[in-house]
């Protein structure tokens, strides 16, 4: 009997431990996802960043670009990606994208979403300037644009330092998905050099 109860203490104060630990790693995580984390502009959401590339011409920013929008299309990923535009008097290109975004994904629960999304990548010489706009979502047949779901005034509650419930996954994957995003071209531009 003793021993059963010296064990039901252990697991209950573990149990406390970790939901406290998972408490506030969660408001550690969050901060990050806050006001302003995504941008808009004339009442879109739009994700910038401006890559550097010292000593490499216009024409082989744009042929590298589209070297890694083409290279991101993979069918086993069910990943889509072509360019749309590709203007080589402007230095612009533009791509429609398709995959998946994944919020949770277990033995029995794969919960996730289709996101859409373009891509608008503005060449100059020795830098590149690159948008994700127009992101839409498709989950359990319900279509959703960004604006909808992780918009600040839509997102975060009154106080502006926790996102509601309702948004929490759309917002912290679209943020994390954008940034990952930003990276491997990043990566891919500086393997080039």
């Amino acid at each position: 009997m003793k021993k059963r109860t010296i064990n039901f203490m252990l697991l209950t104060i573990t149990s406390l431990l970790c939901a406290v630990s998972s408490l506030s790693a969660q408001s550690r995580i969050s901060s990050e996802y806050l006001k302003g984390a995504v941008p808009m502009e004339e009442g879109e959401i739009v994700f910038r960043k401006s890559f550097n590339a010292p000593g490499m011409s216009r024409d082989s920013l744009m042929s590298l670009t589209r070297e890694w929008i083409n290279g991101r299309e993979n069918q086993e990923e069910n990943r889509s990606c072509r360019v749309l535009i590709f203007d080589e008097e402007k230095g612009s290109i533009v791509a429609g994208c398709s995959e998946k975004l994944v919020f949770r994904s277990s033995m029995f629960l794969l919960d996730q979403s289709d996101i859409n999304y373009n891509i608008h990548a503005i060449c100059t010489p020795e830098s590149v300037n690159m948008t994700i706009i127009r992101i839409r979502y498709k989950y359990d047949n319900e279509r959703y644009t960004a604006e909808e779901i992780i918009a600040d005034e839509v997102s975060l509650r009154k106080n502006q330092t926790e996102i509601s419930r309702s948004s929490q996954k759309w917002r912290i994957k679209t943020i994390d998905f954008v940034k990952d995003l930003f990276n491997d071209y990043h990566i891919f531009l500086s393997d080039k050099k």
